[in-house]
């Protein structure tokens, strides 16, 4: 099998990190094994986006509003970085890309993602 990525869609009951990309292991008709920190993670193949490779451009998330666990950033919508997945606040102003504090690589952020995330 080529390698492939895969990501959690909306809405369904993972404990996974939203928008984030993630390596997958191994695929059958109903169930895909992801790679998840280290770790193989068997999730249902029709809760995920499955692709060749995963975008260059930033994943948009929904954090739980009301973990206060969570930093206040991160409780909202935000990104993650197609690069090294780390996770940053969205601007407010629609700027074509943004740079992540963690690799220091720049990104387009894809504003309609952000637009289907935050009217479900």
């Amino acid at each position: 099998m080529a390698m492939m990525f895969a990501r959690i869609q909306a809405d369904v009951p993972v404990k996974l990190r939203r928008g984030a990309w993630y390596r997958v292991l191994k695929l059958d008709d109903l169930q895909a094994t992801i790679e998840v920190n280290r770790r193989p993670v068997g999730v249902l193949r029709a809760w995920l986006e499955i692709k060749e490779r995963p975008p260059q451009r930033w994943g948009i998330a929904e954090g739980d509003k009301e973990n206060r666990k969570v930093p206040p950033h991160l409780r909202g919508t935000y990104g993650v970085c197609p690069n090294c997945r780390a996770r940053a606040p969205l601007p407010k102003k629609q700027v074509r890309a943004l740079e992540c504090a963690r690799c220091r690589q720049e990104f387009e952020i894809d504003w309609a993602e952000v637009t289907a995330v935050t009217t479900k």
